[in-house]
C-alpha cells in the first residue's frame, strides 16, 4: 500500500508540474516522511509486557500560484503503523486530504486575506488551538478564515467540526435534507494579534463553540464563550517570558459553565556556545468538586496539548484525563546543546488536581536527545518516566513506575 501511495502522490505531482509548465504556472512541492518507534509502558504496571509499534506519517504538498495574490495548497498525507495490514500482500487505505484550500491575498486591494477550505490553524502557544504536530495524524479543521492586515492582524473564522446531517448520494436536494434536526458543532472565532515592540507578541481572543446535539435531558451539549489573552517574548538580553489567561462561560449540557486557565513561565538563555536555557512554570486549569453544580473544569478544546503536559500524554485530553479536577502544572525546563549538532532537553512536571480530596496526580521526567544530520534529516531520541500518585493509581489500579520511550526520524523537503 505504501508503495501505491508513494506512486499516486509521485503522479499528481508529475501531473501538477506537467499542467503547470503549460499553464505557466509557478509551483511548489513539500513534504515529509517520519518514522517514529515507540516502547510504551505508561500502565503503572512493571509486569505487563511493553507495547513496542513503529508509526509512520507521509506528507506530499503543491502550492500552485496562479496569480502573485491567489494561490491554493493540496496536502495529501497517509498515516499508518507497520504491520497493521493482516499480510504483506493485503492493502488498507490511509489516505487522506490533510489540506485543500485556496487563498485570496489583497482583497479588493485592501489589507485583507481570504482562506476557504480544510487548513491547519494554530494560534498563540497552541494551549487552545494547534495543529498537533506530535500526533501521527495531526489536525485540520473545515471552513472560512479572513485576516485583515498587516503586522496587527485581526482573524475571523468560522469551522464546522461536525456535520450532523449525513451526505447523501446524488444532488442535495431539499427533498432529500428535509426533516433533519441540526445539530452541527461549529467553531467560531475572533484573534487579534498585537506586536508593540520586535521582542513582544500579544495576543486576544474570543471564541465560541456551538454543538447542537441534544442529549437525554433535553438541553444542547454545549453552547460555550471562550475569551482570553497570550503573551509572550524577551527582555533585557537574556529573558524570555510566555503567560495566557482564558475564562470560559455558557452552557454544557444544562449546567452553567464558569472556568478559567492561568498560566505563565520565565526562562533565561545563556550566552555560551549554543545558548543553553533554563525556565520554569506554572499551569492552572480550573476543576470540580463532587458536589458542583455549575461546570468549572476548564476544557482546552482543540489544544496541542502534548507541548505542555508532559510528553507521556497523560494528560492529552483536558478535562477528560483529569476527570473535571483541573490540573496544576509546575515544570522546570532545561536545555544543553553539545557538540555542533546535538541537544538535551529536560522537563520536569509535578502533577495536581485544582480540585477534589485527592490531589496527587505525580511527577514526569521528559528527557530528549536532539540531532539535527542536516537541513532535511532531524533525529530526535526520548525517554519519559512518571511516578504515579494516588490520583493515578486510582485510574490505572497500578502504581509501578510509568516508561515510555521512542526513536524519530524525520526528512523533511
Amino acid at each position: 500500500m505504501l508503495i501505491k501511495w508513494l506512486l499516486v502522490m509521485l503522479s499528481l505531482g508529475v501531473a501538477i508540474a506537467c499542467f503547470a509548465q503549460d499553464a505557466q504556472l509557478p509551483v511548489k512541492f513539500d513534504g515529509q516522511i517520519r518514522m517514529r518507534t515507540e516502547g510504551d509502558a505508561r500502565d503503572f504496571d512493571s509486569g505487563s509486557d511493553v507495547n513496542t509499534f513503529t508509526l509512520l506519517r507521509t506528507r506530499f504538498g503543491a502550492r500552485i500560484e496562479p496569480l502573485p495574490n491567489a494561490q491554493a495548497y493540496i496536502q495529501l498525507q497517509d498515516s499508518r503503523a507497520f504491520g497493521m495490514e493482516p499480510n504483506t500482500l493485503a492493502s488498507t487505505n490511509n489516505l487522506d486530504l490533510h489540506q485543500a484550500y485556496f487563498e485570496i491575498k489583497k482583497l479588493w486591494d485592501k489589507s485583507i486575506s481570504l482562506r476557504v477550505g480544510r487548513q491547519e490553524m494554530v494560534y498563540g502557544g497552541q494551549r487552545l488551538i494547534g495543529a498537533v504536530g506530535w500526533s501521527n495524524v495531526g489536525r485540520s479543521f473545515d471552513g472560512v478564515k479572513l485576516t485583515f492586515g498587516k503586522q496587527a492582524n485581526f482573524d475571523l473564522f468560522s469551522m464546522i467540526i461536525t456535520e450532523s446531517n449525513t451526505p447523501v448520494p446524488g444532488p442535495a436536494t431539499p427533498t432529500t435534507t428535509a426533516g433533519r434536526d441540526n445539530a452541527d458543532y461549529t467553531f467560531f472565532g475572533a484573534y487579534y494579534k498585537y506586536r508593540p515592540s520586535s521582542g513582544i507578541k500579544m495576543d486576544v481572543y474570543g471564541l465560541y463553540e456551538s454543538n447542537l446535539m441534544d442529549t437525554d435531558s433535553g438541553d444542547n451539549e454545549l453552547t460555550r464563550f471562550t475569551l482570553g489573552s497570550h503573551a509572550n517574548g524577551t527582555f533585557s538580553r537574556n529573558f524570555k517570558f510566555e503567560s495566557e489567561f482564558a475564562v470560559q462561560l455558557g452552557d454544557r449540557r444544562g449546567q452553567d459553565v464558569q472556568a478559567f486557565m492561568l498560566t505563565g513561565s520565565i526562562g533565561y538563555a545563556f550566552q555560551d556556545k549554543g545558548k543553553p536555557s533554563l525556565s520554569i512554570g506554572y499551569d492552572y486549569l480550573s476543576g470540580m468538586d463532587a458536589g458542583d453544580t455549575d461546570y468549572k473544569a476548564f476544557d482546552t478544546i482543540f489544544a496541542t496539548n502534548h507541548k505542555f503536559y508532559g510528553f507521556m500524554d497523560y494528560f492529552v485530553n483536558v478535562p477528560v484525563n483529569t476527570g473535571g479536577q483541573g490540573l496544576r502544572d509546575f515544570m522546570i525546563k532545561a536545555k544543553v546543546p553539545f557538540a555542533s549538532k546535538w541537544n538535551l532537553n529536560g522537563h520536569f512536571h509535578n502533577f495536581r488536581a485544582a480540585q477534589g480530596r485527592e490531589k496527587d496526580f505525580g511527577n514526569e521526567l521528559d528527557l530528549t536527545l536532539n540531532y539535527k544530520y542536516n537541513s532535511a534529516a532531524t533525529f530526535v531520541f526520548g525517554l519519559s518516566l512518571f511516578a504515579p500518585g494516588d490520583l493515578m493509581e486510582q485510574r490505572f489500579g497500578n502504581n509501578d513506575l510509568g516508561i515510555w520511550s521512542y526513536s524519530m526520524l524525520a526528512l523533511t523537503f
